[in-house]
């Protein structure tokens, strides 16, 4: 069943946590019954590149907080990371105006202050646009929260 995007919580509302760039970008939260759910975004006209496909930047964002969500998820404290590293490769078009993209994260490895993760990135159609791995670090403060 395709997702209704607009049900969605934005991710930030989702974690709590006050990061504005994302809630410019509209990125939502889809959950799943196991683990962190995935990440979608709309593609909207200021989100495109000069041959009207979604950005290769607003692409590698999306994978970068799916797997920063999966790595946190692993996390027993649910402690927030810090991207290390990151590697993207671009397998088609992003998308178009109107069109949904879904990122999903995956933890490969983790250890007390590192994880290893890998993200997946789908258009509407279900064929895979992107591919990232990237290194987390975990974070020992507190979160920026939202305001309540």
């Amino acid at each position: 069943m395709p997702l209704d995007i607009d049900q969605l919580k934005l991710y930030t509302a989702h974690r709590g946590i006050a990061i504005p760039m994302l809630d410019f970008l509209q990125f939502r939260h889809a959950p799943a019954a196991d683990g962190p759910g995935c990440l979608v975004v709309r593609v909207e006209p200021q989100l495109v590149n000069g041959w009207a496909n979604a950005h290769g930047g607003l692409i590698m964002t999306l994978l970068d907080v799916a797997m920063a969500l999966s790595a946190s998820d692993a996390d027993e404290a649910g402690r927030g990371v810090v991207t290390v590293e990151m590697k993207t490769s671009f397998l088609r078009p992003g998308g178009e105006v109107g069109e949904v993209l879904e990122a999903h994260g995956k933890v490969q490895h983790h250890t007390r202050s590192i994880a290893f993760c890998e993200g997946e990135l789908r258009n509407s159609q279900g064929l895979v646009v992107a591919t990232a791995s990237g290194t987390f670090k975990y974070v020992n403060k507190p979160r920026p929260l939202a305001d309540a």
